[in-house]
């Protein structure tokens, strides 16, 4: 085929009607082919693909470009073409293929309804049910198409034919059906008088074939006779089945206890034992749960078989738990001993440390590792408690005393405050001012050189309020009182730096507020114009500011005071 025929084969295909002498190029006819295969049916397509195949290997015949990376390209994408093209032609045989059998059982079974003695309202429905099974079944090979059609046309004819054949035929029937299906009953009945329940219930069986291959009775006679039948069957039945329902009841009880056993095994097996006592209460219960399991005997060979399976399970189970313990105790108990023995050597060196407050966290914590180091056993073990707990009870005792100490110190410490509160209280104020400010100051000397007491937050509070209260009943002015207050307070706080601390932020926040007000009286002040009227009012706020700016003026005296400390 030459070149222009090629051309003129790719331009007349329906699916290629816009593909023409503007696709100059290889790449482009990849795109396109790319584009057909991904939104056509694959079995639609091939002339299509095929043109376009041809068209390719023209225009690469002709192109400048790296023919090998571009026939490579198209290559990918028409053998991925190819192989799903086969797999979905393999697919379609396939079902065509059981379309084929579908379609041959509903002609077998239009044929076996020509069979039935009496044709009733389900026969004729079944019927219409396989007419529309065949009109919903798909398609067949062509090769079969016409034969299976006039094969199950013929056998709908023949139905239609033997509907109406079969009106003339049944009372016949009928009457020979009855005596064959009486008898069949009269045997069932006779039936349970069998001994051997295996033979009487193969009987039972080989009857309800033959019931089955009897045609139908007359209306009438077909519901009672039935019912015979079933009552002779549902005896028999009934003897059998309660005989085997009493082995498998017994069965089923010994296997539900069984299992029950298995699973007290099991979860006995699952603990982690933590020492001994643990141990030796689950070993017991163990042997006693094993004599049970087998005092309940056999059952079912078939059930008996899972049970020892499921019994050795457990068993094993326990069994190397309880290796497991015994390894894991060995192990933990050297791991134990060494971590004890540490502990030992860390409590000796604590024995004789004064830093209370540090060595009594460490000791604390001490004695919490030792609880988590968990139970030791042997000689190493007690010897080790010992020195332990001797190192600890030594440790205390000496706390113990030096405590005491203390305690007895603060004590007195605290009463000699007490007595200077004391004896603030019961001053009686001189005539002379400067003996009463000495007497304050003397108060003030003594309380500092007593020290610090711990959490006498209450004492100290106690001693500045009857101070200041002495202050307040001086014949002095308001100002000297107040410095007096203040020297006397700062005298009092001075060694300590928080306090000292807090005070000065306190000043501060004072002169702060100090400052808003000025300038808010300096504000309210320009609203009033100067008249008369207005005078007597920007006299007052003229007052209350210069009064803020005096305060302001001593509170930063203080401060300055204050940061000399």
């Amino acid at each position: 085929m030459s070149d222009k025929n090629l051309e003129i084969e790719l331009e007349s295909s329906d699916q290629l009607k816009d593909f023409n002498e503007t696709i100059v190029d290889t790449d482009k006819l990849i795109d396109k082919l790319k584009t057909l295969i991904d939104s056509n049916n694959l079995l639609s397509i091939s002339k299509d693909v095929e043109n376009i195949k041809a068209q390719f290997y023209i225009k690469l015949k002709n192109t400048e470009k790296d023919k090998s990376d571009i026939e490579k390209k198209f290559k990918k994408i028409y053998n991925q073409y190819r192989l799903e093209k086969n797999t979905l032609r393999k697919k379609i045989e396939k079902e065509e293929e059981n379309n084929l059998k579908i379609k041959k059982d509903i002609i077998a079974e239009i044929k076996e309804l020509t069979n039935n003695i009496e044709i009733k309202k389900e026969t004729f429905n079944h019927f219409k049910e396989l007419q529309k099974k065949w009109k919903d079944t798909g398609y067949v090979n062509l090769k079969y198409k016409n034969d299976l059609w006039q094969t199950y046309n013929h056998y709908v004819e023949v139905f239609y034919d033997y509907l109406r054949l079969n009106n003339d035929l049944r009372d016949i029937d009928f009457k020979k059906n009855l005596k064959l299906k009486t008898k069949i009953c009269e045997k069932a009945e006779s039936l349970i008088l069998e001994n051997s329940l295996n033979k009487m219930h193969e009987s039972l069986q080989l009857l309800h074939e033959e019931w089955k291959n009897i045609g139908p009775v007359k209306k009438e006679d077909r519901e009672i006779l039935w019912q015979r039948f079933q009552e002779a069957s549902k005896k028999i039945n009934k003897k059998r089945n309660d005989h085997y329902t009493e082995l498998k009841r017994k069965d089923q009880e010994k296997i539900k206890l069984k299992k029950e056993i298995c699973g007290k095994i099991e979860a006995i097996s699952n603990k982690t034992f933590k020492n001994n006592t643990e141990f030796n209460t689950a070993l017991n219960k163990f042997n006693e749960l094993v004599e049970k399991w087998k005092s309940l005997g056999g059952v079912n060979k078939k059930d008996n078989k899972h049970c020892w399976k499921d019994f050795r399970e457990v068993q094993n189970l326990f069994y190397k738990q309880k290796n497991e313990f015994f390894k894991k105790r060995k192990e933990n108990n050297k791991k134990s001993i060494q971590l004890k023995s540490e502990l030992c050597n860390e409590a000796k060196n604590l024995e004789n440390d004064t830093n209370w407050e540090s060595s009594t966290k460490k000791i604390i914590k001490l004695q919490d590792k030792w609880k988590k180091a968990g139970h030791t056993f042997g000689k190493a073990s007690d010897k080790l408690w010992k020195e332990f707990k001797s190192s600890c009870d030594n440790f205390f005792n000496a706390k113990k005393k030096e405590q005491e100490k203390i305690n007895l110190e603060t004590n007195k410490k605290k009463a000699s405050k007490e007595k200077i509160i004391k004896k603030i209280l019961d001053f009686k104020l001189e005539d002379n001012t400067d003996k009463n400010i000495e007497f304050i100051h003397s108060c003030v000397s003594n309380w500092k050189k007593i020290g610090e007491i711990k959490n006498s937050y209450k004492l100290e509070k106690n001693f500045k309020e009857v101070c200041f209260d002495l202050i307040r009943k001086i014949n002095i002015s308001q100002k000297e009182k107040e410095k007096l207050k203040q020297d006397t307070y700062i005298n009092l706080i001075k060694d300590n730096l928080n306090e000292v601390k807090k005070y000065k932020l306190d000043i501060k926040q004072k002169i702060t507020e100090k400052k808003k007000e000025i300038d808010q009286y300096e504000t309210n002040k320009s609203f009033f114009v100067a008249n008369k009227n207005n005078n007597s009012i920007k006299n007052q706020i003229d007052d209350k500011i210069k009064k803020l700016i005096t305060e302001t003026e001593q509170l930063e005296k203080e401060l300055k005071h204050l940061k000399k400390l």
